[in-house]
């Protein structure tokens, strides 16, 4: 009996190495995805993003005292995912339809902080309930109109509003909902930081290589895909299937585009076997087998979306050419991408050989419209020549 409780606490101990071991691996590769990604997805957050509390303030006499989860009726201050406010405003019976929006029609100040993270889920929640804001109510319940003001009974709500949009970086979706949802009579005010040529992101790419910078011509924003999508068909696919070029890894940031892009693989009878997908909707397995079958060079192309690598911050292994079918929306992707290339692909193969010898790429397709993520990228000096210069597309960086 001594002798197999010996057995049963090593057995034990081994296990808690084991687990130990486990945990400090899953540091060191989180530790690996970047501060801001710990901050946003590591262990110590709740990553939940469908929540929702109202909390109101309560005066006694003798001192003041905070609910939390009160009547959103009967609250103060309401924190909200934006897909928390949109399943708390929706019909249960039918999604498609508006349900109860009554608490919203008081609300006097909105901060939407951290928009730049929300513009990574469904904008759409966010255009949604800020529509929302500010209605005339359909109830009268429970309201005292001796003290509701003048200007809510005309209708003038949202002209006495306060919005706030933070957020650590311009973008059109943001600036479309600020524009189209801010209607305060005080003003608005936009505060927009130009990027020092030297504080770009494109300095911090490690490996030296050339950086081809290729603008598009598309005559609104509503055709930009389409146009990127015609230049990709005639210009680059024709080049990438008769070279045979592998380990390129194609990153786009909208999975609009994404869908555009491989169903016109899909189509090409000679591409449809040659490339795999790395989306945010894939399973697991499905991006272990195609990152795999990548870095053996079984299969040429990766197309990589840009929430993927949001949220998940993959290190893609044999990547050699980088195409940005857009430019990254963080400044920080765009070096991050780049550092991943690699010269040496691995293998002893005559392919293998030879394609270690050819220089790591990187071709970046952008149209006016990107103007906010070109200037993060190489600096508002840069960025101006760049949109400005009629005559001239093509433009090279060298690190």
């Amino acid at each position: 009996p001594i002798i197999a409780a010996d057995d049963d606490d090593d057995e034990e101990n081994n296990n808690d190495d084991a687990d130990d071991n486990a945990i400090q691996r899953r540091k060191a590769v989180q530790k690996e995805k970047g501060k801001d990604w710990l901050e946003l997805f590591g262990d110590d957050v709740n990553p939940d993003d469908d929540f929702k509390i109202g909390i109101a303030f309560q005066n006694t006499k003798n001192k003041r005292k905070l609910k939390f989860y009160s009547n959103y009726y009967h609250s103060d201050i309401i924190i909200a995912s934006p897909l928390g406010l949109k399943v708390a405003t929706t019909n249960e019976d039918d999604e498609e339809d508006v349900g109860d929006v009554d608490f919203l029609s008081s609300v006097e100040i909105v901060l939407a902080h951290q928009a730049d993270v929300m513009i990574m889920q469904n904008w759409d929640h966010m255009a949604s309930v800020m529509s929302c804001l500010n209605q005339q109510p359909k109830k009268g319940t429970g309201i005292d109109f001796a003290r509701v003001r003048n200007y809510l009974l005309s209708g003038q709500a949202a002209k006495w509003r306060q919005t706030i949009f933070v957020s650590r970086f311009s973008d059109p979706h943001i600036i479309a909902a600020f524009n189209r949802h801010t209607q305060s009579i005080a003003g608005r005010v936009k505060i927009r930081r130009k990027v020092p040529s030297d504080e770009a992101s494109i300095c911090d790419v490690m490996i030296k290589m050339r950086q081809i910078f290729q603008r598009i011509s598309c005559d609104s924003i509503a055709t930009q895909g389409d146009s990127r999508l015609k230049y990709f068909k005639d210009k680059i696919l024709p080049e990438l299937l008769s070279s045979k070029q592998k380990h390129t890894l194609i990153y786009i940031p909208s999975y609009f585009d994404f869908v555009a892009l491989r169903n016109l693989l899909m189509k090409n009878d000679r591409a449809q076997y040659h490339f795999v997908s790395v989306t945010e909707y894939a399973r697991v397995s499905e991006v272990s087998r195609g990152r795999a079958r990548f870095l053996q060079g079984r299969k040429r192309i990766m197309l990589y979306t840009g929430r993927a690598h949001f949220f998940m911050r993959h290190h893609i292994k044999g990547a050699k050419h980088l195409i940005n079918y857009g430019l990254p929306e963080h400044a920080e992707f765009y070096p991050g991408l780049l550092n991943m290339l690699t010269q040496n692909v691995g293998g002893d193969s005559e392919d293998a050989l030879l394609e270690s010898e050819s220089p790591v790429t990187c071709l970046n397709l952008f149209t006016k419209y990107e103007a906010q993520c070109l200037e993060r990228i190489v600096g508002s000096k840069h960025s101006e020549r760049m949109l400005k210069n009629e005559n001239k597309k093509v433009f090279l960086f060298n690190s």
